[in-house]
């Protein structure tokens, strides 16, 4: 059996050592190592990809936050235009009142002067009593021809400020129509912007796409925005992350918050603190704006949920680095995708046509804190 052995091994090396043998054997290395060859420069090629599009996106990504600043710009000047009309047409309206008013009582006392204007003197005279009343009424007419002439005199300067007024109203609906117009343009270019993003980001946004399912059954299983939080975070720390993918979705230390933004121009109508308009303490902002006014990222981070949620409607949830995130809610529009990377000031959604409410929530490790730790301008 031993000799059997022996011989066997000895038959192995030798047909190794064979011609043949090697050959093929030389050939298997020479496929394995073109192989290997074709994959390094896929790689490569894939690398390269990557990195054109990275630059790309951050040109992209400097010309969208550059017009949708002054899309918002724009958004703002428009509404404190829109906020003095507002309050022109209410003084136009008590003006207009007034005036109403002071054209009826003097319309009366120059009624009643022109009937006694229009009596003969002799009349007066010839009526018994008629020196005594003459002088009453001589006396009378002294007194109240000063509190006509006032009032005529007011009437004048009414109805002069009523013309000025008129003129700035005039004045101000045409800046509304120019603001309009420019407010307009800047919105179709930062939307072109938007589209190229969408399309330079495709292939990735399908990437996410296979996790909604994962996402929305997360939602569902979710009892608040807290909860929420904690179940995505638990998630993306369990998920393994491959190195195709790992540049657009891999956290590492998150993309820079940037300058803190406010997610929308417009007034703070609630602050964090603060009684809202149903009796509770507000755990937020709450905005007034424009109806349809564009929503911004406020700070830089990653979109980690973007949908409907319970009774908060459309939101976005982005997550920043130490354990920070941002909630907006009251989007009629979400322009972002689970996953994408946004920086501070670059367009997440919009407001519908019929809403100008937006709320905003800074929370850090899942609970609601002061946003005034990230945004300078609530100090």
């Amino acid at each position: 059996m031993k000799n059997l052995i022996s011989v066997l091994a000895t038959l192995s090396c030798l047909l190794q050592l064979s011609p043949a043998y090697a050959e093929k054997k030389q050939e298997k290395l020479k496929d394995i190592e073109n192989r290997v060859a074709t994959e390094k420069a896929r790689q490569h090629e894939l690398k390269e990809k990557a990195d054109k599009l990275e630059r790309d996106m951050k040109g992209l990504k400097s010309d969208l936050i550059e017009t949708t600043q002054s899309v918002q710009k724009q958004e703002r000047s428009l509404q404190e235009i829109e906020s003095k009309l507002a309050e022109l047409e209410i003084q136009k309206k008590s003006l207009d009142d007034n005036l109403d008013k002071q054209r009826k009582s003097l319309s009366g006392l120059i009624i009643a002067l022109e009937r006694i204007r229009r009596l003969p003197p002799e009349t007066l005279v010839a009526r018994p009593g008629a020196p005594l009343e003459t002088a009453q009424a001589a006396t009378v007419m002294r007194s109240i021809l000063p509190e006509i002439n006032k009032r005529a005199e007011d009437l004048r300067t009414d109805l002069q400020t009523l013309s000025d007024l008129q003129s700035n109203l005039n004045e101000q609906k045409q800046n509304i129509e120019n603001k309009a117009k420019k407010l307009k343009s800047e919105k179709d270019k930062m939307d072109r912007l938007v589209a190229e993003r969408s399309d330079a980001l495709k292939e990735t946004k399908s990437r996410f796409n296979s996790k909604s399912l994962e996402i929305a059954n997360l939602t569902k299983e979710a009892k608040d925005l807290r909860d929420l939080i904690k179940k995505l975070e638990k998630k993306n720390r369990t998920e393994t992350r491959t190195a195709t993918n790992s540049r657009s979705e891999k956290y590492n230390n998150g993309p820079v918050l940037g300058t803190g933004r406010l997610p929308v121009s417009g007034i703070i109508k609630t602050r964090y603190g603060e009684t809202d308009d149903i009796g509770a303490i507000s755990k937020g902002l709450v905005f007034s704006t424009r109806a349809g006014s564009v929503v911004v990222a406020p700070l830089g981070g990653i979109v980690r949920y973007a949908g409907d949620f319970r009774n908060y409607g459309q939101i976005v949830l982005i997550e920043h680095k130490n354990k920070f995130h941002s909630l907006v809610a009251g989007l009629g529009k979400v322009d972002t995708f689970v996953g994408q990377r946004v920086d501070a000031g670059e367009p997440i959604g919009s407001l519908s046509g019929e809403s100008g409410r937006l709320y905003y929530e800074l929370r850090y490790q899942g609970d609601p804190v002061n946003p005034s730790q990230k945004f300078s301008k609530l100090d």
